[in-house]
């Protein structure tokens, strides 16, 4: 039996062993957040002003973009819920969705990391029923890299959503860009509208206060040098060419000619048209050599009869010794349609992108990465898993023993006592005297039996 007891204690020892080694292996490594996630507001490298508070809110800017919020200060006691008081405090009793914003001069083209370590809350959605039905309350980190002050505005690059609610610093609200300005401006933004979303689900709502309590943020530049930015000027649309007019003829100057010469030009003009026009809808390439050839003749030839006395060569005018006014040029005829011009096409121009689009880079880009997190959570599954595989095999092992040593021993030891028994019971009916067995008078009586049933010879 002391054998028996000695060998399961050193089982369970064994089990015992095997099972703080496991937990020694597979024990989740703690993560240096003092490496992965920095307090930018405590480094020299820190450009955001007032970053702990210690000014009250000088330098900060509170804003609202739906709901209503009281912003404020606490400078130490029992309200302060932060490791290094003072600290920002903001207090609702229905629900907000704003936060505070502030402006830094910065070096246009270069990369700004910006991070806040303190942001808790005490509210009804931390508890885990509520928070279930209705979600928690949103917190994230954003820069505007163009310097606006607008946090709905599409410029501004925000961190990641946070809506846990099981822990204090959560080092996930931190975003870095590139500055598209001179100035930039850090926002951070709480949306607290749980209370909303329970209204419209038709749960009662309890009266609560929303608190909550801001510090350390940090604003630094990161990445070296600064980028060069290129900057898009707005286009500007480029006239439309106007076709250039085309340039009287030069007319010669008439000579003074008395009025019955103007008086035979015009009909000679009129005369001349008609048979012009059809020959113009007919062949106008010819009519405008004809026009030209008329035209050097006109120039060519001086008038040698501008007298001043009428002849009677005016009942037979001849076109080549007046000095006759030049017909207008094809392009002014009504029946000629004039050629088209050129038109200049306008030049497609590029649709203007709003500023910070291209240069701002993603949330996160100095941001710790995951890796850490993902390990340790793969090393807490191992450990469970080792912890319940080496219980299952501790409990298997415990059973083989325990029947190889005690159950199983003591079942044989009791059938060989009852097979012992059996045999000496056997033994002892089996007994019997030899005397009684081998009756020598029996015998004999059958001796005699039988010599009575002899014949007689």
């Amino acid at each position: 039996m002391g054998m028996f007891t000695d060998n399961i204690k050193l089982k369970i020892g064994l089990q015992l062993v095997i099972l703080l080694v496991c937990l020694l292996i597979f024990q989740p490594q703690p993560i240096n957040y003092a490496q992965d996630f920095p307090d930018v507001c405590q480094q020299k490298e820190n450009i955001l002003q007032n970053c702990n508070f210690d000014q009250g809110m000088n330098h900060w800017q509170s804003f609202i973009e739906t709901g209503g919020a009281d912003f404020n200060v606490l400078q130490g006691g029992g309200e302060c819920h932060a490791p290094l008081c003072p600290a920002g405090y903001i207090v609702t009793a229905d629900h907000f969705v704003g936060g505070i914003l502030q402006q830094v001069s910065v070096e246009k083209g270069r990369n700004y990391y910006a991070n806040i370590v303190w942001l808790v809350f005490d509210s009804l959605s931390n508890d885990a029923s509520i928070n279930k039905a209705t979600g928690g309350i949103g917190r994230r980190i954003g820069i505007d890299p163009t310097g606006g002050t607008d946090s709905r505005s599409p410029n501004v690059v925000w961190s990641e959503d946070n809506w846990r609610n099981d822990c204090k610093i959560c080092n996930v609200e931190h975003v870095t860009v590139t500055a598209q300005a001179d100035t930039i401006t850090v926002f951070l933004r709480i949306d607290d509208t749980w209370k909303v979303r329970a209204a419209e689900k038709g749960y009662p709502i309890p009266p609560s206060n929303d608190k909550f309590w801001i510090d350390d943020l940090g604003l630094k530049p990161v990445g070296g040098d600064p980028i060069t930015v290129v900057v898009e000027e707005t286009p500007t649309e480029e006239p439309t060419e106007e076709p250039t007019p085309v340039p009287p003829t030069e007319t010669p100057v008439p000579t003074e000619e008395p009025e019955v010469a103007e008086v035979q030009a015009l009909a000679q003009v009129e005369s001349t048209d008609e048979p012009e026009a059809d020959l113009e809808e007919a062949e106008p390439e010819a009519r405008v050599e004809t026009e030209s050839d008329s035209i050097e003749e006109s120039t060519t030839e001086p008038t040698e009869e501008s007298t001043g006395e009428p002849t009677d060569e005016l009942d037979t005018p001849t076109p080549a010794a007046t000095d006759t006014p030049i017909p207008p040029p094809p392009t002014l005829t009504p029946t000629n349609t004039p050629p088209p011009t050129a038109t200049a096409h306008p030049r497609p121009s590029p649709t203007p992108t709003p500023e910070g689009g291209d240069a701002s880079t993603t949330s996160g880009d100095d941001s710790p990465s995951n890796l850490p997190v993902m390990l340790s959570t793969v090393g807490t599954l191992g450990c469970v898993g080792g912890l319940g595989l080496s219980f299952a095999g501790a409990v298997m092992a415990g059973l083989v023993w325990l029947y190889r040593l005690g159950w199983g021993q003591k079942e044989e030891d009791a059938d060989f006592e009852y097979e012992q028994n059996e045999v000496e019971a056997y033994d002892d009916d089996d007994e019997y005297d030899d005397d009684e067995y081998y009756d020598d008078d029996e015998y004999d009586d059958d001796d005699e039996y039988e010599d009575d049933d002899e014949p007689e010879k």
